[in-house]
């Protein structure tokens, strides 16, 4: 597995950006790159962008980058977007 850089979480957000999403328990969401170039989620629920900053994306990506997991809850104390993180990567590898 190859690990993946803040940039290459930019670049995939780029890619997903204003299409559909689905969370790994069926949530629809959208994914965007503020100017500031942090990632950001917009549920469908809501409408409201969110985001918890770069250091928090970075925690997350440490992490998956150490252990691969898709499971959202292995990274609920590390970012509140985790489920989000992982519907995106799951779109880009499925």
């Amino acid at each position: 597995m190859k690990s993946l850089t803040y940039d290459d979480l930019v670049a995939l957000a780029r890619r997903w950006e204003g299409r559909p999403l689905a969370t790994v328990t069926g949530k629809v969401f959208g994914v965007g790159v503020a100017r500031t170039g942090e990632v950001f989620f917009t549920p469908l629920s809501s409408g409201y962008g969110q985001s918890d900053g770069r250091k928090a994306a970075e925690r997350f990506l440490e992490r998956y980058n150490a252990t691969g997991s898709l499971r959202p809850g292995d990274y609920a104390d590390v970012t509140r977007n985790a489920s989000y993180f992982v519907g995106m990567l799951i779109a880009a590898t499925g």
